[in-house]
């Protein structure tokens, strides 16, 4: 429970850090041409998709959030689901309050490719936020305790 409450509180408190101290739109360089504080709202899911959906957006958090809860009512892998619903709650309650996300965590990555979808995604990359990351480690922590379990 605590390291839900801790990651929500840390996903809050680095979204109200960003609202006041960098404007929206606004990017800063952190590390020389590679990371970035850019600050925007993601009025949408990953990548801005379903903008406009938001009911939608909203009804399948709460699904997930419940989903989450569950499992860990069950006792099924506790950091992996308390990642991701700490991650979610953090989202959801900034979802809630403003109708958007904050993000502003940015990553420019080379891709030196002539793989045309690589090169299409290279002008999709994403900006995301602390609550982001931990419902990735979640999801990546819960696939991998599932593939190892299976094969033992």
């Amino acid at each position: 429970m605590y390291l839900i409450i801790g990651i929500v509180f840390l996903d809050l408190l680095t979204k109200y850090l960003i609202c006041q101290k960098v404007k929206e739109g606004q990017k800063i360089e952190i590390v020389k041409k590679r990371y970035f504080l850019w600050h925007i709202k993601n009025k949408g899911a990953a990548y801005n998709s379903f903008e406009g959906h938001t009911k939608e957006i909203k009804v399948v958090s709460i699904i997930g959030i419940t989903y989450c809860v569950f499992q860990l009512i069950k006792g099924k892998n506790k950091v992996g689901y308390a990642f991701l619903l700490g991650g979610a709650i953090g989202n959801f309650i900034e979802r809630i309050k403003y109708g958007a996300v904050t993000d502003f965590l940015f990553w420019d990555f080379p891709c030196k490719t002539k793989n045309t979808l690589l090169k299409k995604l290279q002008n999709h990359k994403p900006i995301f936020n602390v609550a982001d990351i931990f419902i990735l480690l979640g999801a990546l922590i819960i696939t991998l305790q599932t593939i190892f379990q299976k094969e033992n």
